[in-house]
């Protein structure tokens, strides 16, 4: 059970990752105050091009990222998959939020933060894995 647990909570992390591109592609107004734009890469209201190609790179790419984690949770991906898709998944999601700190209402910023963390945590601090779960 905890198993499934897991991966509900990395695939919906991952889901939610695609606030960024609803707003990015005007399909929702997630956040009133984002406009698209990014602090670091000059954004000035607007968006610039790059910063909205490199949005749209990095949300997809968590996305992407933590629903395959969650297929390696449940055993439908190889093992092996786990630790460098963690840590790929996890480190981009921070450099989205980086970029984009006012992509997503503050309170799913602060809780992608945490569950960004804790995997990170997880696989390099505890070299926990997935198979260690009783089925």
């Amino acid at each position: 059970m905890l198993r499934v647990i897991i991966a509900v909570v990395l695939l919906a992390h991952g889901i939610g990752h695609s606030m960024g591109l609803l707003q990015m592609f005007n399909v929702a107004m997630v956040n009133p105050a984002w406009r698209g734009d990014s602090w670091l890469l000059g954004g000035g209201g607007g968006g610039t091009a790059i910063g909205s190609v490199l949005g749209v790179v990095v949300w997809t790419a968590a996305i992407v990222g933590f629903a395959a984690l969650a297929g390696a949770v449940m055993g439908w991906l190889p093992d092996a998959w786990w630790a460098p898709l963690a840590i790929a998944s996890a480190t981009v999601s921070l450099i989205g939020l980086l970029l984009f700190p006012l992509a997503f209402p503050t309170f799913s910023t602060l809780g992608a933060f945490a569950v960004d963390v804790a995997l990170l945590v997880a696989v390099l601090w505890a070299n926990w894995e997935p198979g260690e779960l009783a089925v």
